[in-house]
């Protein structure tokens, strides 16, 4: 496999892992929301 290859799918798990945490963040964040914390995003 070139080096390339090696990039591309660290890349892929990169992002695969911050769009799990922003998908389980936004699910926690509905679930439980505190009253004097503003919503960012």
């Amino acid at each position: 496999m070139p080096w390339w290859g090696w990039i591309l799918i660290a890349i892929g798990v990169v992002v695969i892992g911050y769009l799990k945490l922003k998908v389980w963040g936004t699910m926690t964040k509905k679930k439980s929301v505190k009253p004097n914390q503003k919503e960012e995003d």
